[in-house]
């Protein structure tokens, strides 16, 4: 009996369940269920030369020369010209869903009294005008009609957002509109302090200028330049605003610098809004105030040892002839030679074409000698020496006291010699000299003793080639 009972419930529910879905269908989906692709407006997009946005933010009006847009009247802001292209599109290739009324007797239950006005004109003068009213109320169409005609239609959501674009949407929202390839300086102030200031020069890349000169870690520097060219304003807050303090921008946290050729902007950075996933912004130069995430421009954060590649002097191996190592009361000599020779005449595996002959020396012992072990043994003692890096700056401090650890590079190419020393900061670390002057650069101390470091690297060198001694 029990079971009986609830397969009779079972099957009232699903008969209810049933007949809901059957009433509530037509109910979705009502605007395409006529969809018999009614062209409203048909015209060549190719030939539209002005574009104008009339709603209740005022007529904004943008014409084409030489296939660019530009905005001629109605505002002093960079455009969207991909928003513009997409208006134009939409508006020259219109099409319905369905006739909705062929003579209304009240626009307003359609937006249309106030509605948003589009209209086109082409190189040979014709012209086509569209009224976009509200949204319908199943939030698929929004409602037009041709101007001075009667007919109401329903049009795609999609199109009719495009259309009813907003002062807003019509403007440019990047703040730097090029690609990461164009950008030729970014600089960051945090709290009022340089974090780093870099440069791209024509012949050695991306170099660090600021607050110390450096090479740059070209995979941070890469990935902030990317974050850059891709962050957006999240929306526009107040376009003339007098009391900067409210946003934090009359002491801004942040202050990025970035240009791009002649292309510069300077974005302050101030409080974060309530969400905490926003941050008030504004452009140097105006008092227009609006929203970035802060998220988008992830390196704001960074730290300039980040940012700089922290190397002193990274010479190839075969542009040196000689090194001077003076370290724990040893002076190391090494010379390191490159023969280049033709092979003999006749030999079919060689073609006559040119090998070359490595010798390296570690206080007259030919390293070399022991073979391919010994060469890269070698090379790892060399790559030790060139590969010490900061690991802070301190690019104000007074040094004083003489140097514990020094290299000295002979190079077939200017400058000839490069001299890199090692002064005692504390019982920790160095300040990193070259050529005399400090490099405002820290080294720890420890960065010697590291398994691939000079000092172990030196170590399995020297056991190699006393081997059998």
């Amino acid at each position: 009996m029990k079971l009986y009972r609830n397969i009779i419930i079972l099957v009232v529910i699903l008969a209810a369940l049933i007949g809901a879905y059957y009433i509530a269908k037509p109910l979705v989906g009502t605007e395409k269920e006529d969809n018999r692709n009614i062209q409203v407006i048909k015209m060549d997009k190719e030939k539209v030369v002005e574009i104008t946005v009339e709603n209740s933010e005022g007529k904004f009006v943008f014409k084409k020369e030489n296939d660019q847009w530009a905005m001629v009247s109605g505002g002093d802001f960079v455009i969207d010209t991909y928003r513009i292209e997409s208006i134009a599109s939409n508006v020259c290739d219109l099409s319905a869903y369905k006739i909705v009324d062929d003579n209304p007797q009240d626009l307003a239950m359609f937006g249309l009294d106030k509605p948003v006005v589009i209209s086109a004109k082409t190189s040979e003068g014709e012209m086509v005008e569209i009224e976009v009213g509200n949204i319908t109320a199943t939030k698929q169409a929004y409602y037009v009609k041709k101007k001075g005609e009667n007919t109401v239609y329903t049009i795609a959501a999609y199109a009719g957002e495009i259309l009813r674009s907003r002062k807003t949407d019509l403007r440019n929202r990047y703040i730097l509109d090029v690609l990461t390839s164009d950008v030729t300086e970014l600089a960051l102030t945090k709290n009022g302090k340089l974090t780093f200031d870099a440069v791209k020069n024509s012949d050695s890349g991306w170099i660090i200028k600021e607050p110390i000169e450096s090479g740059a870690d070209m995979i941070r520097l890469n990935n902030a330049l990317t974050a850059l060219v891709r962050a957006e304003v999240t929306d526009f807050i107040e376009e003339n605003a007098t009391d900067l303090s409210k946003y934090g921008l009359d002491n801004p946290s942040y202050i990025l610098k970035a240009a791009a050729g002649n292309k510069k902007v300077t974005v302050l950075l101030g409080n974060v809004k309530e969400n905490y996933k926003e941050t008030y912004g504004m452009f140097e130069g105006t008092n227009e105030v609006f929203t970035i995430n802060p998220n988008s421009l992830g390196f704001l954060d960074i730290t300039t040892v980040e940012i700089i590649d922290g190397f002193l002097f990274t010479p190839y191996i075969f542009d040196v002839t000689d090194i001077e190592v003076k370290m724990d009361g040893e002076t190391i000599n090494l010379k390191i030679e490159k023969i280049e020779k033709t092979s003999s005449e006749g030999q079919d595996d060689s073609n006559g074409e040119e090998e070359a002959v490595e010798n390296f020396y570690v206080n007259g012992r030919n390293v070399s000698e022991k073979g391919e072990d010994g060469k890269s043994k070698f090379k790892k003692y060399y790559q030790a020496l060139i590969g010490i890096t900061a690991d802070e700056i301190d690019p104000n401090a007074v040094v004083e006291g003489d140097a514990e650890i020094s290299i000295t590079y002979k190079l077939k190419k200017e400058p000839g010699t490069v001299k890199v020393e090692f002064i005692p900061r504390d019982s920790d670390s160095y300040y990193a000299m070259k050529d005399g002057q400090y490099t405002g650069l820290i080294v720890l101390k420890s960065s010697f003793n590291k398994e691939e470091g000079p000092r172990k690297s030196y170590e399995k060198l020297m056991d190699l080639l006393n081997e059998g001694d």
